[in-house]
């Protein structure tokens, strides 16, 4: 699948279910690479990590007949409450 329609496929799936965050500048990574950097507050989201992103959008995008099955996730943090 092209990358430009998997992008924007996961963001209408993901409306209403993950919060919008903000870019944070962070001035101290700037000055040590010599670059704007920004970072992505996704410690926002109600789980505190992006993890949901990935795995709401995973389950969200397998055919109806593959959702009604049981979801197993191995993970001892983020990615399980995600999921």
């Amino acid at each position: 699948m092209e990358m430009t329609r998997a992008v924007d496929e996961a963001e209408h799936r993901l409306q209403g279910i993950v919060s919008k965050t903000p870019l944070q500048p962070s001035s101290r990574l700037s000055e040590r690479y010599e670059a704007n950097i920004l970072i992505k507050r996704e410690d926002m989201q109600a789980v505190r990590s992006f993890k949901i992103r990935g795995a709401y959008n995973k389950i969200a995008s397998l055919p109806p007949e593959d959702r009604k099955r049981p979801i197993v996730c191995a993970s001892a943090g983020n990615h399980a409450q995600g999921v």
